[in-house]
């Protein structure tokens, strides 16, 4: 008995020794796993992740959000989240029987306008003679709505020149190149389908000042000047193809769409979260619109895959369709994609093929569109635009930065054509129809790449950009972009009016 008893103990004594080992083997773990992430943690946090059996994707969320010391409070925290993640995964099976959205009362009236999309319509091959086609088709289209233009005149370039020196003249041209001269003034060489002729921006000439930033190498623009000699023209206005001056165009509905996705926007788009108030609210979106970036894609930035929870392109579009298949079947979804999406990164970018969604491509109420992808709504056109070519404008054009995207879009609303110019870092396939070019004018205009949110208005023409879920990056803290995550705007088709939802605390 004694023995027994003597066992016993010693049998306790070994549970507890190997505990104890478990706990310093994980304690290693946790430090050897932050160390190869280049991150620190202090004591308190390692306590805290020791017992966690996804310490692992815990460290990764905080190092996503940009903690590159991991303490006691950030830990506690992301510990709490989860644990109210994992019950608001289960209450997304529970409905609300209070709730009832007039929305779901209501056939919308949405139609994808397939003639400005590229899905399905690709033809390039990648040929110099493709390259050409694309270009004259630009300036064709472009030249036609400059000529509509009231108070301007064009000619052919070939017939300046016929035109006196010193006298008037209008041309149209595409901008072939852009330099300073050695006295500060601006040159340009421009060329129509026949020939072309260099152009004078004066660096005193109040009437132009500022206007050279914004004149890029490929832009169709016209001018306004006065002939120089045989093939100089000195600038006095120069003209871009520009929208109409109109009022904002509204609906007689009290419908509303949105534009966002996420885990926490789920359970509010279902009337689980709110008040009373809040529930009406929701109760009246009837569209939703998602800009692209709809999974984090792989081997989209330098060393992203450190950063992945979900390493597998497959795996990351099951997540998605998991949770758009959560929104109510009444909400009638547009998906465009993003840089991140398995489509090709130049643009035009065609719909998210089927074989990565083909649960979602099953449902009557989800649309899918290409990135520019055009729809209307309740009458109401709507050009859906995922932003690469953004950066490049925000690059070239001084006064424009990324926490304003919504004034580098106004850019392109006047020049009519979302290519900036070819051969920077946003890469163009030169299809045999022009769908960067903005045939129609547009009411609302919805981008997302900036992750910023901001909002617009020009000329009757709205614009919303839905910012982001995702905090930031050490990748996007090299570019300088600082994210607006959690916001949903909703736009009210009655009166032009945006309000804001917030799903992360504020910040002043």
């Amino acid at each position: 008995m004694g023995n027994n008893q003597h066992d016993g103990i010693l049998e306790g004594k070994n549970k507890g020794v190997i505990a104890v080992q478990i706990q310093v083997d994980q304690k290693s773990e946790i430090i050897n796993y932050v160390s190869e992430k280049k991150a620190f943690v202090d004591e308190k946090a390692i306590n805290l992740l020791k017992g966690q059996e996804n310490f692992r994707e815990i460290v990764d969320d905080l190092l996503k959000e940009g903690i590159l010391f991991i303490n006691s409070e950030a830990v506690e925290k992301k510990l709490i989240k989860t644990k109210l993640d994992g019950l608001e995964q289960k209450k997304v099976t529970v409905e609300n029987k209070g709730f009832k959205p007039i929305a779901k009362e209501y056939d919308g009236k949405i139609r994808v306008i397939s003639k400005y999309d590229v899905t399905g319509q690709s033809k390039s091959e990648g040929k110099i003679e493709n390259f050409l086609h694309y270009f004259r088709k630009k300036f064709e289209l472009l030249s036609q709505i400059l000529k509509r233009r009231q108070g301007l005149s064009p000619r052919p370039i070939a017939r300046v020149k016929l035109v006196p020196k010193g006298n008037k003249v209008d041309v149209i041209g595409m901008v072939l190149r852009k330099w300073v001269t050695k006295k500060g003034h601006v040159g340009l060489e421009i060329e129509d389908l026949e020939s072309k002729c260099i152009a004078l921006l004066i660096k005193d000439d109040i009437g132009t000042r500022g206007i050279a930033e914004k004149v890029l190498v490929d832009s169709v623009i016209a001018i306004k000047a006065v002939k120089w000699n045989e093939d100089l023209l000195i600038v006095k206005e120069v003209l871009w193809p520009d929208l109409t001056v109109k009022q904002a165009k509204h609906v007689d509905t009290n419908f509303t769409i949105a534009s966002t996705s996420d885990f926490h926007f789920i359970n509010w788009i279902n009337g689980r979260e709110g008040s009373a108030k809040e529930e009406e609210k929701v109760g009246r979106i009837k569209y939703l619109v998602i800009t692209g970036d709809n999974v984090d894609g792989v081997g989209i930035y330098p060393n992203q895959n450190n950063e992945l929870v979900i390493k597998d392109i497959y795996k990351q579009y099951e997540e998605f369709s998991k949770l758009i298949e959560q929104i109510p079947e009444y909400v009638e979804i547009v998906i465009c994609p993003g840089q991140h999406d398995a489509v090709r990164w130049a643009d035009p970018q065609p719909a998210v093929p089927k074989e990565f969604l083909p649960e979602l491509n099953k449902r009557k109420n989800i649309h899918f569109v290409g990135s520019p992808g055009w729809i209307e709504i309740e009458g109401l056109k709507v050009m859906m635009y995922h932003g690469g070519a953004l950066h490049d404008l925000i690059g070239s054009v001084g006064y424009l930065n990324s926490e304003h995207p919504e004034q580098a879009m106004i850019e392109v609303l006047k020049k009519r054509d979302i290519m900036s110019t070819y051969g920077m870092k946003q890469p163009y396939v030169p299809e045999r129809e022009d769908f960067l070019v903005i045939r129609e004018e547009p009411d609302l205009v919805y981008i997302g790449d900036m992750h910023h949110n901001a909002y617009g208005s020009y000329r009757g023409t709205t614009v919303i950009n839905s910012g982001t879920w995702q905090s930031r990056t050490d990748y996007q803290v090299k570019l300088g972009h600082i994210p607006t995550p959690g916001i949903v705007p909703i736009y009210e088709m009655k009166t032009g009016k945006i309000s804001e939802n917030y799903f992360v605390e504020k910040k002043n």
